[in-house]
């Protein structure tokens, strides 16, 4: 289970005048920015492999399932911090581990690794049949996490009770940008855009086409599996 405790206040991953830009327009339209969202969200469908996926900054609960390591996987990504962490979904009879018993082990990847040699243990759902055997590829998620993931195009910082981190700097990836450029453009244009190369600011990028995929390229990396 992944419910969303804090929204993300964007709309975009992209800036509406560098779409402008790319276009050639020179004002801009309800239409500039529906396509701007939309290529926004068709990359984050993409990236996560699910249409519910957000790569925007947002504050998440979530139900993980261990798997007999000491590692946890939360399922947004970049993770930049971690609120809370109970053993059990009810908080009232749960124990509530402290930041110095775990670390983030590989935010990219959204690894949390516990210190201690316990770790995770598999919660596997077990059939009986004389003894008991691991019924197969089914789990219960006993574990509860409260953290933050996702991007930030622009520079902003916050400091409220619903957000864990602060955070200042951009750290959306300058090719998740242009893919969602690419994609807007796209969407505004009918379906389709000619062209062999676009340019934001200091950013290139070219391609034929007859070539692969400029956007599946770009995004290629980060796509989760």
């Amino acid at each position: 289970m992944l419910t969303v405790c804090t929204t993300s206040p964007d709309s975009a991953l992209a800036e509406l005048g560098d779409l402008l830009t790319l276009l050639g327009a020179t004002a801009s339209s309800s239409g500039h920015w529906k396509a701007l969202v939309g290529g926004s969200e068709w990359v984050e469908r993409y990236v996560t492999n699910s249409r519910s996926g957000v790569l925007r900054r947002q504050v998440y609960l979530e139900t993980v399932a261990g798997r007999g390591s000491q590692r946890l996987m939360l399922s947004r990504v970049p993770v930049l911090g971690i609120g809370r962490m109970f053993n059990a979904t009810d908080t009232g009879d749960a124990t509530e581990y402290c930041s110095t018993d775990y670390r983030l082990e590989d935010p990219d990847a959204g690894f949390l690794e516990m210190r201690s040699n316990a770790g995770f243990g598999w919660n596997s759902v077990s059939d009986w049949n004389i003894v008991a055997a691991p019924r197969p590829a089914a789990v219960y998620r006993p574990w509860l996490i409260c953290y933050e993931a996702g991007y930030q195009l622009a520079c902003a910082s916050s400091t409220a009770s619903d957000w864990i981190s602060t955070t200042t700097g951009r750290t959306l990836p300058e090719d998740i940008e242009r893919a969602v450029l690419l994609k807007a453009a796209e969407f505004y244009s009918g379906g389709g855009v000619e062209m062999e190369s676009m340019k934001v600011g200091p950013l290139g990028l070219n391609f034929k086409e007859d070539s692969v995929d400029p956007i599946v390229e770009l995004l290629a990396p980060y796509r989760s599996v």
